[in-house]
């Protein structure tokens, strides 16, 4: 980030500059141009027990604000967002103890602060999906807004899913592989050739905020064991398999192989799935953010297949479908509700 915007990285002791300097990272880690030099000053900031004090009040209070936003409506949410609101105007009203409303919607009810995803190995951007093969043939399928790290030592490979969706391929002639996201692990079998898609998501909450995560692994081919937690019994699933990991997540039950993962393909295909996670996926393709005005709306469903290449024309037939109205603060952000 430029120096004029950069939040000052020095402490001097002072719990209101503490808490300035505090506000002003939460901006500008919300601002989608954080950068991996950002977070390593972030975490060398962090390092002292004060700042880290700080920055977690700051972004628990982001998070707060950013819920209760997003139950409230349309009209009083536009009579917040002042017209002209630049980031340094809203660093300004951050660094004076006041947060922009409109900001605050738009970033801490839609994104989660998780330093990792910063600093992982592969990562994939807004609407970019990328392949990568490991040592030993191991091909990984990144959707968009993804992010892990991949560590091999002797025969074992692990994969470590920060953020976001992956495919992977595991062939024949290899020791066994492990994914893992937060305590949760899925384990193929050593020599047995395997496809599994793993996706994941920040947990509901305070959880989610301070790296709770929880997700869905399913069994294209082969077969593999899930371990949802350390002491927890694990779970066999064969192809054509899925389990959810977290509080609220579904035992194993049968999938669609031919649909699952179907951003391999160019598209997003929904069956009777929540608007909310409509939402989350369009999001990882359209530049910006599209936010749900309340829970109810929120919970509506949506079935219909749409292609990546053009999720303003999946929003507009969302809507449409939904017979929902939107309102839009410039091109990024939209409003459903």
């Amino acid at each position: 980030m430029s120096e004029p915007n950069q939040p000052d990285r020095t402490t001097n002791g002072d719990d209101r500059s503490v808490r300035q300097q505090a506000h002003a990272w939460v901006v500008h880690l919300t601002s989608g141009t954080a950068t991996q030099d950002d977070a390593e000053a972030l975490a060398a900031w962090r390092s002292l027990p004060a700042n880290d004090a700080a920055f977690r009040a700051a972004a628990g209070l982001w998070r707060r604000t950013g819920d209760a936003l997003a139950v409230t409506s349309g009209p009083a949410f536009a009579r917040e967002a002042p017209r002209g609101m630049t980031r340094r105007r809203m660093l300004g009203r951050v660094a004076a103890g006041g947060i922009a409303s409109a900001s605050i919607a738009a970033a801490g009810a839609t994104l989660a602060l998780r330093w990792p995803t910063l600093r992982a190995a592969y990562r994939t951007g807004t609407g970019e999906i990328r392949t990568v093969t490991l040592p030993g043939g191991i091909r990984i399928e990144l959707d968009a807004e993804t992010a892990l790290d991949a560590h091999r030592k002797d025969m074992r490979q692990d994969i470590v899913l920060h953020a976001g969706s992956v495919a992977v391929t595991v062939p024949a002639t290899r020791a066994a592989l492990t994914v893992v996201v937060g305590e949760a692990r899925l384990v193929t079998e050593p020599s047995e050739p395997a496809e599994v898609v793993v996706r994941c998501r920040p947990r509901g909450g305070l959880s989610g905020w301070v790296g709770g995560q929880d997700a869905d692994m399913a069994c294209l081919a082969g077969q593999v064991t899930v371990v949802p937690a350390p002491g927890v019994a694990a779970t066999r699933l064969v192809a054509g398999q899925e389990v959810g990991i977290g509080p609220d997540a579904r035992g194993p039950h049968a999938i669609d192989v031919a649909t699952t993962a179907a951003w391999r393909r160019g598209l997003l295909v929904f069956r009777d799935t929540p608007l909310s996670q409509v939402v989350d996926d369009l999001n990882r393709y359209r530049p910006g953010r599209i936010v749900v005005a309340s829970s109810a709306t929120a919970a509506r469903r949506v079935t219909g297949v749409f292609h990546l290449a053009r999720p303003e024309e999946a929003l507009g037939s969302i809507r449409t479908a939904l017979a929902l109205s939107e309102v839009r603060f410039g091109d990024r952000l939209v409003v459903l509700r």
